[in-house]
C-alpha cells in the first residue's frame, strides 16, 4: 500500500511541477502533385518514394503543404497563429510567409495543423531551399522550428581553413 501511493505521490509531483509550454513536435513539408496528394497510397514507404519523386521533379509538383503537429499547454492566448516561412533554391529568392490562425485554448492534446501554399507563390520560390515555422501570439514568438537550412550564414569557428 506504501509503494502504490508513494508511486501516485511521485507522479502527482512530477506532473505538477512541469511548467506549461508552447511545443511544435513535427513539421512535415509535403510535395503536392497536380491532383492536391501527397502520396499514392497509404504507405510511409510509398509516401516517402513519392516525396522523393515529386522533389527531383518539379514539373509533376503543383505546391507545397507543411503539416504542423503543436501543442499549447501554457495558457489560452488571443490571437495564436502559425506562421510558415520559407526561401526559394536560389541565392536572392525573397522570403516568402504564409499565416494561419489557429484555436488558441489551453489543452493536453496535440493538434495537426496543415498550411497548404498557394500555386503561385510556390511556383515564384523555384524550388524550396530553407523554412521556418512560427506559433505567435499576435506579434511575440512563442516558438519556432526550423530547416537546417535557415540561415546560411555559418559559425566562423567551424569553417575549416587551410
Amino acid at each position: 500500500m506504501r509503494l502504490k501511493l508513494s508511486i501516485l505521490l511521485t507522479f502527482l509531483l512530477v506532473f505538477s511541477v512541469q511548467a506549461g509550454s508552447v511545443k511544435i513536435f513535427k513539421v512535415l513539408p509535403h510535395y503536392l502533385d497536380k491532383d492536391g496528394n501527397n502520396t499514392l497510397s497509404p504507405s510511409l514507404f510509398e509516401r516517402d518514394r513519392y516525396q522523393s519523386l515529386l522533389r527531383l521533379d518539379q514539373t509533376k509538383c503543383s505546391t507545397i503543404r507543411f503539416d504542423v503537429q503543436w501543442r499549447n499547454t501554457l495558457k489560452n492566448f488571443d490571437n495564436l497563429s502559425i506562421t510558415v516561412e520559407m526561401r526559394g533554391t536560389k541565392t536572392d529568392s525573397p522570403t516568402i510567409s504564409f499565416s494561419e490562425k489557429i484555436s488558441s485554448r489551453k489543452s493536453i492534446w496535440s493538434h495537426w495543423t496543415k498550411i497548404r501554399i498557394p500555386e503561385e507563390s510556390f511556383q515564384e520560390l523555384e524550388g524550396l531551399g530553407a523554412w521556418r515555422v512560427l506559433i505567435k501570439d499576435g506579434d511575440e514568438i512563442l516558438k519556432e522550428e526550423r530547416s537546417f537550412m535557415w540561415n546560411p550564414t555559418p559559425d566562423p569557428s567551424l569553417i575549416k581553413r587551410k
